[in-house]
């Protein structure tokens, strides 16, 4: 856990539930897959392989860590789980029941909850036992004295734990649910399922974006005009072996969004800063650095490490390269300009 972290769009973490598997073309660069085991409580998760550290699908409760936004009381938004997922197939719904139970007994903080495991998430929030459920432990937590101060518990009075208790109102207002996409196959496969989920706010974690992804195809409203999808958040992959993500992609979601009206986040480019065509003879970068093309380029390009033509990612694109420079340095500049656009 951690009040303050280095992530752009939230301001704690709290890895309450750590462990995972290998699920997706996403995973395959997982940097709490290749941290894990740095940290004693979480040796075991992991495994070394041919191809690196890979997640053993063991999965562990943190307490600590799960309790924590109970003593914050100055709001944050909170990204839950950043080492494992919430809706792994090896959680129980206890585990779950807790997370929501904290979320619930914390209205001044917002929560944000990314999974892979959409159809999990869908099944889990649109059951009628869940808020039942999420009430007797917010019952257990307050009796335990772990909640010293409420707005749940002070608008109940002295109400005696209720095995049908339905106080907890679903979807809760300050939760935030959101499924982590690549390419256009996983966003297919998960964002329907999002839509369909109970939610005050639902969210797109793009990152590491892979390939182009349409949205287009995915209704951004419901039946009642009520607005299904709020926030989209774009980013390349950063770490050894990370693979370049080409501008166009970024462009393409960016105008997405605004078409749609929806706030854009653009995290980061990753590992690998791109250079484009500018006036010739100049070459440009998404960093806003300028340069002769002549000069800028080395002798031969694909035996650099530093750098990759990009030809194998669009084929029919105008010619781009990518310069390996790192997260830092490659930034977070889409076409001179920053995108930190939230949820209201």
């Amino acid at each position: 856990m951690a009040d303050g972290t280095k992530i752009e769009w939230t301001d704690a973490t709290v890895n309450a539930v750590n462990g995972c598997t290998v699920l997706s073309p996403g995973c395959k660069r997982c940097y709490a897959m290749r941290q894990a085991h740095r940290f004693e409580a979480r040796r075991g998760l992991t495994q070394h392989t041919a191809g690196g550290m890979v997640w053993t699908g063991e999965v562990r409760l943190n307490e600590k860590a799960l309790l924590q936004p109970l003593a914050w009381k100055r709001p944050r938004r909170i990204f839950w789980n950043a080492h494992g997922d919430l809706f792994h197939e090896n959680v129980p719904d206890a585990w779950i029941d807790k997370v929501f139970a904290v979320c619930a007994l914390t209205p001044q903080h917002q929560h944000q909850i990314l999974t892979k495991r959409s159809a999990r998430m869908r099944a889990y929030l649109s059951d009628p036992r869940m808020p039942q459920r999420v009430a007797l432990v917010c019952f257990d937590m307050n009796r335990a004295g772990l909640v010293k101060f409420s707005a749940l518990f002070a608008a109940l009075g002295d109400r005696e734990r209720d095995e049908d208790a339905e106080f907890v109102p679903i979807p809760l207002a300050n939760v935030w649910l959101g499924v982590s996409v690549e390419d256009q196959r996983r966003a297919d496969d998960r964002i329907p399922d999002l839509l369909a989920t109970p939610g005050a706010v639902r969210f797109l974690s793009v990152e590491p974006l892979l390939g182009p992804v349409d949205l287009d195809i995915f209704p951004v409203f419901g039946p009642s005009r009520e607005r299904l999808l709020h926030w989209v958040i774009v980013g390349g992959e950063s770490g050894h072996g990370a693979r370049p993500m080409h501008p166009a992609w970024v462009r393409s979601l960016r105008d997405q969004c605004a078409d749609a009206d929806v706030p854009f986040f653009f995290k980061q480019w990753g590992e690998w800063l791109p250079w484009e065509p500018g006036c010739p003879p100049e070459w440009q970068s998404q960093s806003g650095l300028r340069e002769d093309h002549h000069a800028l380029f080395p002798d031969d390009i694909d035996a650099d490490p530093k750098w990759d033509d990009g030809i194998w990612a669009v084929p029919d694109h105008d010619h781009f390269a990518f310069q390996r420079v790192g997260k830092k340095a490659a930034g977070r500049m889409l076409d001179g300009a920053t995108h930190d656009g939230m949820p209201a």
